[in-house]
């Protein structure tokens, strides 16, 4: 009898309708995943950023409360403020303005530079942290924003009530007005950078580039930081009586083109 094997074929490897169907899953997997992954990116640098203020608004407390580096103000110690200005003239300046104001805090070892870059602009612009040998803030080595230290007069009975009528600087740690919680540094003001000594009027009302205009961190005079969605936060100075404030703008019939805050009680932060 003879005997009948039946040959069985062995098929090895994808047809081309089973590989295009794997790779369509991959892609597909690889859209949905990735701006997860982007998200989780963002957040990572919002709280580096978020920390970076904090470590700068404590730096600055420190200074405020140290004889050793103020600038001997006959009204009381403050923020660091360079000695011969800024003005309404050099708000904007790396050398003399409201950015050399800041760098005293670098000059002074109580925060390193990196600490002044927030890592979003450094992926969404072109900043950089400032180079060892740097001795200023360029237009791309500072992405924060600072509260306004251009000299104004405020004669309002709220201050003279608490013995100040031209005050530049204020802190609830010392004799001078009570204002613990003025929001003193943040992400960039999208209408100006260090040396623009103008601003947009088109970016009025709106986020800092840092994070591509989804919001802000800000920290203040008490050493906190919050993130928010909006340019307009809650006045948090006792003298504002939580009126909303625009960080990045002037408060009432101010001219921010001078670089001067409004109000002894406004949180207007630029270049």
């Amino acid at each position: 009898m003879k005997n009948s094997h039946r040959s069985i074929s062995v098929r090895s490897g994808f047809t081309l309708v089973e590989l295009l169907v794997v790779i369509t899953i991959i892609a597909l997997l690889a859209v949905l995943t990735i701006p997860g992954i982007q998200h989780a990116q963002e957040l990572a640098r919002r709280a580096k950023c978020k920390s970076n203020l904090q470590n700068i608004a404590k730096a600055c407390i420190i200074y405020m409360n140290t004889d050793q580096w103020h600038r001997n103000s006959s009204i009381g110690k403050g923020l660091p403020r360079k000695e011969s200005g800024p003005t309404a003239a050099n708000w904007s300046s790396g050398v003399s303005g409201n950015p050399a104001s800041l760098w005293l805090l670098v000059s002074f070892k109580l925060v390193g530079r990196d600490s002044f870059l927030c890592p979003s602009a450094l992926i969404n612009r072109d900043f950089r942290t400032p180079p060892a040998d740097a001795n200023v803030f360029a237009s791309n080595t500072l992405s924060y924003s600072y509260l306004s230290q251009v000299a104004f007069d405020d004669n309002t009975s709220a201050a003279a009530g608490h013995g100040a009528t031209n005050v530049e600087i204020t802190s609830s740690s010392n004799g001078g007005l009570r204002a613990s919680e003025l929001a003193i540094i943040a992400d960039a003001n999208p209408r100006c950078r260090v040396g623009q000594q103008s601003f947009t009027s088109q970016e009025e009302g709106k986020n800092s580039w840092n994070h591509m205009r989804a919001g802000q961190n800000v920290a203040f005079m008490t050493g906190n930081a919050d993130w928010f969605t909006t340019t307009t936060i809650p006045g948090t100075n006792p003298l504002s009586n939580n009126v909303m404030d625009d960080i990045y703008q002037p408060a009432g019939s101010a001219d921010g083109t001078q670089g001067k805050r409004g109000a002894i009680n406004d949180a207007f932060l630029i270049p």
